[in-house]
């Protein structure tokens, strides 16, 4: 069976959350990706299905990413069979999947495949194509458009991600909280967590506190 390498820039940095969804992955190991940034502009619905959270809550956003041509992402990769691809698959039904470069820490180019942002009206045309199956994926849970500028991290998955980033290190950390980016694609998450410090002391423990 035909292997896949799979790119993860948000919560699958963590090799156990990977593990969790491709329970046979290998070669777990990081990759510097050119030209993207993470930004916390798509709708979570799996937020809507797991909690009681209000229509009119800004806080429901997971992370994509985002072509500028010059920033330099920290990635997961992986390998997977084509079969357990499909898992993957089905769990971000609602990104664009595109093929990228990585370079790992040897300097060794990787080609392999990554989540991106995409656009309500083409999520409908080419990945939902009938209205039933919109609804059965999205719109019995909610009922806004999935892609958005101003919408705010949900503060669990956040939090995961800021974990997964800091199980590599302080460098791996720190390049994730400054090329990731609110809905606005103008503010840093770094800068968000130093307006909310109440996230990295509540939600991510006392150790995460004083940092700058």
């Amino acid at each position: 069976m035909s292997s896949i390498t799979v790119f993860g820039y948000g919560s699958l940095l963590s090799q156990k959350w990977s593990e969790g969804i491709v329970e046979r992955l290998n070669n777990f190991r990081l990759v510097r990706v050119k030209g993207y940034r993470r930004i916390f502009n798509k709708v979570g619905i799996v937020f809507f299905r797991r909690y009681n959270i209000s229509k009119n809550d800004l806080k429901v956003s997971s992370c994509a990413t985002r072509y500028d041509g010059e920033t330099q992402i920290i990635c997961s990769a992986f390998e997977c069979s084509s079969r357990d691809f499909l898992n993957i698959y089905e769990r971000e039904h609602r990104f664009r999947w595109i093929q990228v470069e990585g370079v790992d820490t040897e300097g060794k180019i990787h080609r392999g495949r990554m989540c991106t942002e995409y656009t309500d009206e083409d999520y409908l045309l080419n990945k939902c194509i009938l209205e039933e199956e919109y609804h059965s994926r999205v719109k019995q849970y909610y009922k806004g458009k999935i892609w958005r500028d101003d919408i705010l991290p949900h503060t669990e998955y956040l939090c995961h991600c800021l974990k997964a980033a800091k199980q590599h290190g302080e460098d791996i950390y720190q390049n994730f909280i400054s090329t990731s980016y609110l809905s606005d694609d103008i503010t840093p998450i770094s800068d968000y967590l130093v307006n909310n410090p109440w996230i990295l002391v509540n939600e991510m423990g006392d150790d995460y506190s004083t940092r700058p």
